[in-house]
């Protein structure tokens, strides 16, 4: 029995002393942090160029405590402990606050640990050939680390981000509300404002599009977007509605159209004041009702249609005989549209259509028989715009 551990304590005895190059090559590597992590954190903010949001020194002392311990870990041949994973997971949800996007997170750590290895094995071909080949042999354990760091701060941020997110989406909804019903009672809009970074006083712009193309992973993504400026969205009844500060609204359609190119918007006036963001939806909840699918339509550009949509039910019976006509001549309907889109010119009517200035005379002609309304005339030529324009009743 005594043999059995003097022979035990002999082999563990070899084994230490053939790792004793890689303890003393993390020991000396340790204590020349100071240098080689500014190094390592300017290869991070290259490549992860995300990273320019993070504060520099504190990305500094995050790395280098982080660092502190995988070299801990290499010579003592273990895993991640229980605090340096909690350590990762403390981290993973400041990076989350700060803004910086997962994947942006998840690259760093690769960029970090590919760096380390790089030095350790450079410094242990120059230390002691011996440690270089056992930093060979533990590739398994450094893979390892980068799981478990990795791993846990990926979870952690994910867990920040999605609180955060309910957080800012009850406010949001808060805010729709409020402005939606004109601040009922108990209900500070000029507060909650200011909780999701609006200027209560400051210029806002609505955006409506229908609340089926927006799913929870799409509204999240929009959300999260690196914008300019203040975008909040959210969903009420059957419509998303996204009010902006500081962001073009072209922006905010380009961008939503790359997550769903059939994604139809109504975009509203840009007004001052939570009156006018009041407005602004009101607007564009009347410029989405002219959409069709994957279209934008602007209140600036259809005001007039717009307003007159949702009380289009008391002109059917004298919108209704028109477009039935021009459902039967398609090619009349379209010469009038053109003819008021080219400047009430035969000419540049007749080009943009291919055909003769005769042919275009004809045609108005002939839409006037039919319909009664003669488009050369105030009176025939807007309610021929408003008979085509018109959502179908």
């Amino acid at each position: 029995m005594v043999e059995s551990v003097t022979e035990g304590g002999g082999a563990q005895a070899d084994t230490d002393a053939v790792w004793q190059p890689v303890v003393e090559l993390c020991e000396s590597l340790a204590a020349e942090l100071p240098t080689v992590i500014p190094k390592i954190v300017n290869r991070i903010r290259l490549e992860v160029p995300s990273y320019q949001i993070v504060d520099r020194e504190q990305q500094e002392r995050d790395v280098t405590r982080h660092y502190q311990g995988l070299l801990t870990g290499l010579a003592a041949r273990r895993s991640p402990t229980r605090e340096e994973v909690e350590a990762a997971l403390a981290l993973g949800a400041e990076r989350a606050a700060t803004g910086l996007p997962l994947h942006a997170l998840v690259e760093a750590y690769h960029v970090g640990y590919r760096e380390m290895w790089n030095v350790l094995l450079a410094r242990a071909q120059s230390h002691d050939t011996r440690a270089g080949a056992q930093l060979v042999s533990i590739v398994g354990m450094v893979w390892t680390w980068v799981q478990h760091s990795s791993s846990a701060a990926a979870e952690a941020y994910g867990v920040a981000v999605r609180a955060a997110d309910a957080t800012l989406l009850r406010l949001t909804h808060q805010f729709l509300d409020g402005l939606a019903s004109a601040a009922p009672a108990g209900v500070d809009l000029e507060q909650l404002a200011a909780a999701l970074t609006f200027d209560p006083a400051g210029e806002f712009q609505a955006l409506c599009s229908p609340a089926e193309d927006w799913p929870d992973e799409r509204m999240m993504d929009l959300r999260h977007h690196r914008w300019p400026g203040t975008l909040r969205c959210a969903t009420r009844g059957n419509l998303m509605i996204a009010l902006v500060q500081g962001i073009s609204s072209q922006a905010v359609v380009e961008a939503a159209q790359r997550q769903n190119p059939d994604a139809s918007f109504g975009i509203g006036l840009p007004r001052t004041g939570l009156a006018g963001a009041a407005m602004s939806m009101a607007d564009a909840r009347a410029a989405l009702s002219l959409a069709d699918p994957g279209q934008v339509k602007s209140f600036a550009d259809h005001w007039l249609l717009a307003t007159l949509a949702p009380t289009a039910q008391r002109f059917a019976v004298l919108l209704e005989p028109r477009r039935q006509a021009a459902q039967q001549h398609p090619d009349l309907a379209e010469t009038v549209l053109k003819f008021a889109e080219n400047g009430f010119s035969l000419t540049a009517t007749a080009r943009v259509l291919h055909v003769h200035p005769n042919t275009v005379k004809y045609r108005l002609q002939r839409w006037q028989q039919i319909t009664d309304w003669d488009v050369r005339t105030w009176q025939g030529l807007s309610s021929t715009i408003i008979a085509l324009g018109l959502p179908t009743l």
